[in-house]
């Protein structure tokens, strides 16, 4: 099982604050398929090079 609490992530640019993920939490049970889904920008690349 993987389990996956509270991801949280901004980027910082000079004095502007992107959030790209906040509070992700994620429950995976053995053998389980997932597929995450979600527009261009919306932080799929980011939360799972997160959790790799």
């Amino acid at each position: 099982m993987l389990q996956i609490k509270n991801i949280y992530k901004e980027y910082k640019t000079g004095s502007l604050v992107q959030k790209v993920l906040e509070d992700v939490s994620l429950n995976l049970r053995d053998n389980e398929f997932v597929a995450i889904l979600g527009p261009s920008g919306s932080g799929k690349t980011t939360f799972l090079n997160i959790i790799g």
